[in-house]
């Protein structure tokens, strides 16, 4: 066996899926020392992943976009679901569409342009032990055929997915509520093709005791699966006939399927909901799956794993450039980890209930029960649940907006309750103090809306008669922005008691 390797750095990171890889891309283009650690990627496709249009925000600031281009992946143009008696067809309307590719090929793409912005990778390891000294993290891992890697640094991002090498000791915990397991198989398709109106779309459908899925990997082979309850696979369960047997009992995923046949075995792998009790603390911080496994109904795994590591990474960056700012950034992580988590949980609860509603069975009352729990105070938030801001109720809102219209003049005063407060934000890729306005409505801050800055608004408005007046008053003193985004926010700064209305 070869002598153990060893090497100091700023930053080790683990696990090489694409939260690892965005935290240490972002890392590296500041110029730190970064260590991603990662195992095998697998040599067959597994799972298929689908990547929203949505997702090329943060693709774009990270800088993975041109490797996916460069990759061709192929082409994801929007779902089809039948879901509790209804379907819905939904196109993307986005200019980029989104993607469809497997785990090993999306890893290739991530972990190429990592390296290039300076990262430095192991691959073919697996970490054995960490232990957190005064001096910082030392990390052991066996590296396939070349035996021990011994890396130093005081900072450690757990990026290992499910396995959460060090979150599960750090509180991570499922939801004892419910237990899924996903039985998924690549099915290659017959003489006759797919269906054209299915060749670039995801597929999903509920039925009683479930929910299948079905994605495309290439204009063959696609990637189906059937999500159950956790304890119908027993030792020596045919796999492939109890996912044969589920899909039968969907009424458009399995005459889908017809003259279709299993390209290799099916397997099960575990799919139950889980979330830590912190997210982050001086040294450590558990990013995309090792901190929290959402319910893959949302489509979002990938956007949410890639936010996550991005924002580990701007927190690691501002502790090792400020230390001082090191105890602000910890916590705005895990408050901010803790609240995405919600509301995708809040995101799913809607098509749960009305799964619930639809098919009277205990797989989908207890799983309505549960997501109800997480249910957010808006139902924008089904739009963009990456946004994690405080929001102002929309029908609250409305009200606002409503009787400013009814009014002969504006008369805008400074609410009774207003003040300011210092909130962790993010400015470029620091965490720092920024000032916000609150009230005793929203004690926790606003600042933008439809990205209008609040406290220019509630400076100009106030003596202006006319709505457009207090717009342009606004447009002078900051970016301009356009008159619908101005009334949308003049209204949430009413709504919540920015703002009031002077009696007349």
């Amino acid at each position: 066996m070869n002598a153990p390797s060893t090497g100091s750095f700023d930053v080790v990171v683990l696990g090489g899926g694409p939260a690892g890889c965005a935290a240490a891309t972002l890392l590296a283009r500041h110029r730190h020392s970064v260590a991603l650690v990662r195992p095998d990627i697998p040599s067959t496709p597994r799972l298929v992943e689908s990547i929203p249009p949505s997702a090329w925000r943060i693709l774009d600031e990270l800088g993975f976009a041109p490797a996916l281009e460069r990759a061709a992946f192929r082409v994801n143009r929007g779902n089809t679901v039948w879901w509790a008696g209804e379907t819905r067809d939904e196109t993307f309307a986005d200019a980029r569409t989104g993607l469809y590719t497997d785990r090993a090929r999306l890893e290739g793409a991530f972990g190429a342009a990592m390296t290039d912005a300076g990262a430095t990778l192991f691959e073919r390891a697996s970490a054995r032990s960490a232990e957190q000294t005064p001096e910082g993290w030392q990390v052991r891992c066996e590296r396939r055929g070349e035996g021990t890697l011994e890396l130093r640094a005081p900072w450690i991002v757990d990026a290992t997915g499910r396995h959460g090498f060090l979150a599960r000791g750090e509180g991570r915990r499922p939801d004892r509520n419910t237990h899924t397991l996903a039985l998924v198989g690549m099915w290659r398709a017959g003489a006759g093709g797919w269906p054209a109106d299915h060749a670039h779309k995801s597929l999903v459908e509920s039925y009683p005791e479930g929910w299948a899925w079905s994605l495309p990997l290439d204009d063959g082979l696609r990637c189906v699966a059937a999500m159950i309850e956790g304890g119908a696979v027993r030792a020596r369960t045919d796999i492939e006939a109890l996912l044969v047997g589920e899909l039968a009992k969907t009424c458009h995923l399995d005459p889908a399927l017809h003259g279709a046949t299993l390209d290799g075995s099916a397997w099960a792998c575990p799919a139950s909901l889980y979330r830590a009790s912190r997210f982050a603390r001086p040294g450590l911080l558990l990013a995309g799956d090792a901190g929290s496994f959402i319910d893959p109904l949302s489509s979002f795994g990938v956007k949410k794993a890639l936010s996550s590591g991005w924002l580990a990474g701007v927190v690691v960056h501002t502790a090792l450039v400020d230390p001082a700012a090191a105890a602000t950034a910890l916590e705005f992580y895990d408050r901010r980890e803790a609240e995405v988590y919600r509301r995708y949980r809040s995101l799913s609860a809607g098509f749960l209930e009305r799964a619930a509603s639809e098919y009277g069975t205990d797989y989908w009352a207890k799983r309505a029960r549960a997501a109800l729990r997480h249910r957010g105070r808006s139902s924008s938030e089904a739009e963009d649940p990456d946004r994690v801001a405080p929001e102002v109720p929309e029908d609250a809102v409305r009200r606002a907006f409503d009787v400013i219209r009814s009014r002969p003049s504006l008369d805008a005063i400074p609410g009774s309750s207003l003040r300011r407060v210092q909130v962790p934000g993010i400015e470029g890729h620091r965490i720092a103090l920024q000032d916000h306005l609150a009230s005793d409505a929203f004690p926790e801050g606003l600042r933008y809306v439809r990205g209008v800055d609040l406290q220019g608004l509630v400076v100009a408005a106030p003596g202006r008669a006319e709505v457009p007046d207090a717009w342009a008053a606004y447009n002078g003193i900051a970016p301009p922005v356009a008159l619908p985004d101005y009334l949308t926010a003049l209204a949430t700064a009413f709504a919540a008691g920015l703002l009031e209305h002077a009696e007349r």
